[in-house]
């Protein structure tokens, strides 16, 4: 039966067959082989918009029901639906309607139905192990909705790993580093000729660790300590008689665009009303009001990763966002962006000690794979550079690492278990 990997990221997701041949799944024909993880529901219509089609319809009118980070919410028992049009959607209904919306696409680049699938999932969704299970679960049921009818799962580490394991001619132990949106997965694993093809590869993993570090916390931080002087930070407002700075948990929020919407709840809006007419800076309470109340925290934070992935290959860049009553025009350097991201950093490499501490005895580490958006980040490859050698360090396509690999599983998950 056809069968296809399927990478679901917190930002952005994608399908490969059991070649490893990554499909387009946008209808743009010169559209990325990536589609973003969104659903945009306008309003007065019955119109479900995914990936970029929802993006470029919320950028127009910005009127109606826009989703993302679903991927987020999986291990939470906390949200279990939302109201959408009169109608409440669970969770696992919600991501099934974006998976239906690629599976449909993929199949059509395909020529095939595809209906058989191996999903990415991190390997660890939460710290708690039945946190974990439970957003398994619904991963599963959300595929299963959305047509598939065999669904298995791959660690995303290890599914980087299958990938670079195709081009191996020799047998290698390989640190593979795997940096998501939320999440960087790092797992130690035998790869090559000799292992190549298995069906259940976790016998060739030696190590494997994580942490919650990936590129919205590098997003966070040019927020934290460039941005957030343009939406109240370090001013005070009224209260009575006595001045009051603006309370942490809102500038906290601010630093996540999938978190700002949380703070257009009824206690905060009147906060920011209050604050309209008692700080002692206007424009930026004006500024923050504009940011929360007409939810254009995405499009802000598509200007700041923009200017980060723009560090990556320039000393420089400035973050430009001009909407409504929202006036940003501010210089980043390397350096900057390497010092506030210094925190990151440094719980990266103590992720990567403690990996390497844990083992029973040590292991020699014949290449490290870096894939995922913030391999690019030159402080961060550097850390590996430095600790295992510019010769050992490998990289590939950074989004399409993963769901190769997926798609590759998916041919041992499903094909030869057939043929058995």
């Amino acid at each position: 039966m056809p069968s296809c990997g399927l990478d679901f990221g917190t930002s952005n997701s994608a399908v490969a067959l059991s070649t490893g041949e990554v499909l387009r799944i946008e209808p743009a024909a010169d559209a990325p082989r990536l589609s973003r993880s969104v659903l945009f529901f306008p309003e007065e219509t019955t119109e479900t918009l995914t990936g970029g089609e929802a993006i470029e319809r919320y950028l127009q009118d910005n009127a109606g029901r826009f989703i993302q980070s679903m991927k987020t919410w999986l291990p939470s028992a906390s949200f279990t639906r939302t109201q959408i049009r009169n109608r409440t959607l669970s969770l696992e209904e919600l991501i099934a309607i974006f998976v239906r919306s690629i599976r449909k696409r993929a199949s059509e680049a395909a020529g095939v139905e595809l209906d058989e699938v191996v999903c990415g999932r991190p390997a660890r969704f939460s710290q708690d192990p039945a946190a974990d299970a439970f957003a398994e679960q619904r991963l599963r049921k959300a595929a299963e909705l959305a047509g598939f009818r065999k669904v298995t799962f791959v660690i995303e580490p290890i599914a980087a790993a299958l990938a670079y394991e195709a081009g191996l001619s020799r047998d290698e132990q390989v640190l593979v580093v795997d940096f998501g949106a939320g999440t960087t997965d790092l797992t130690l694993m035998r790869l090559g000729p000799s292992h190549r093809g298995g069906g259940d590869r976790r016998a060739d993993v030696i190590a494997s660790t994580g942490l919650y570090v990936g590129g919205d916390r590098f997003d966070a931080a040019i927020m934290k300590h460039k941005l957030l002087k343009y939406f109240g930070q370090g001013t005070t407002y009224a209260v009575g008689f006595k001045r009051m700075p603006i309370p942490t948990y809102v500038l906290g929020r601010l630093q996540s665009w999938h978190e700002m919407s949380l703070i257009r709840e009824k206690s905060t809006r009147e906060l920011i009303d209050m604050m309209l007419t008692g700080s002692d800076n206007i424009p930026a309470i004006q500024a923050l009001h504009d940011l929360v109340m007409y939810n254009l925290g995405y499009r802000l934070f598509r200007a700041i990763e923009q200017a980060k992935i723009e560090l990556s290959s320039q000393p420089e860049t400035v973050v430009r966002f001009d909407d409504e009553r929202i006036h940003i025009s501010e210089k980043v350097t390397r350096a900057e962006f390497e010092t506030v991201c210094e925190p990151l950093l440094e719980q990266l490499e103590a992720c990567t000690d403690g990996l390497l501490a844990g083992l029973p005895q040590p292991v020699k580490i014949d290449s490290v794979f870096l894939t995922g958006g913030s391999s690019q980040i030159p402080a961060v490859r550097q850390r590996f550079e430095k600790k295992f050698g510019a010769e050992r360090i490998r990289t590939a396509d950074a989004f399409t690492s993963v769901v190769e690999g997926l798609g590759r599983a998916s041919h041992a998950a499903f094909q030869l278990s057939a043929e058995r």
